[in-house]
């Protein structure tokens, strides 16, 4: 008698567990959907922040070459530590998208899990579906980003052939050699900045439409 009710005991004690983990699982599942959207918004943050560098690194490129005044390693240091800024942005956005992988895939992963629980098969089917597009959606994002670094690589290195080139060579006819190279660095950039704003706003939305916070509400 004593050996059954222990196993009985055993038994309950065993399904509460389980049960206990799987309550634990359902209402920290969403949080994991929410450190995703956060992650998109930091990414969003240090787009931004390569954004502004590109416009500094670029303004002090052009104080340099033409509106060059007084001591030529002024303007150049200046440049210099503009160059540097954004390659620290650079490295900064490639370890938020690293970062941003990992909690997309424990979230994609996740979700795969909580859907083969539904015992329902319409709402299983549309779960899978909704699953299908944010996973789409996030491959977009991650994407467009390589499209970005890629266009970004060239860039920073006309920028640091600029340097070398200057750093030997900084004077006023060292200048003026290399203005329409610089000129056609400027134009090539236009299209970068534009790609790079693009990005940042699909990270932002992104985040958006991932977070379990209704735009203008308060979160907990």
């Amino acid at each position: 008698m004593k050996k059954s009710t222990m196993k009985l005991t055993t038994i309950n004690c065993a399904l509460a567990a389980t049960l206990a983990v799987l309550a634990g699982c359902a209402t920290s599942s969403y949080d994991k959907g929410a450190a995703t959207s956060t992650a998109l918004s930091s990414t969003a943050t240090a787009v931004a922040q390569t954004s502004t560098s590109v416009n500094s690194v670029l303004s002090a490129l052009n104080n340099l070459t033409f509106k060059a005044t007084g001591d030529l390693r002024v303007q150049y240091d200046a440049f210099v530590s503009a160059s540097k800024d954004l390659d620290s942005s650079m490295k900064n956005l490639d370890s938020k998208v690293v970062a941003l992988h990992s909690t997309a895939a424990t979230y994609l992963g996740d979700w795969t899990n909580k859907m083969a629980l539904i015992q329902n098969e319409e709402l299983r089917k549309r779960s899978a579906e909704r699953k299908d597009e944010v996973s789409g959606k996030l491959n977009e994002v991650e994407n467009s980003y390589q499209g970005v670094k890629n266009s970004l690589l060239p860039f920073t290195s006309d920028l640091k052939d600029i340097q070398t080139y200057l750093g030997t060579d900084l004077t006023p006819g060292g200048l003026a050699t290399i203005k329409d190279i610089v000129a056609k660095t400027k134009v090539d950039a236009v299209p970068l900045r534009d790609s790079i704003k693009t990005l940042q706003g699909s990270f932002t939305s992104l985040s958006t439409a991932l977070s379990p916070v209704m735009p203008g509400a308060a979160t907990k």
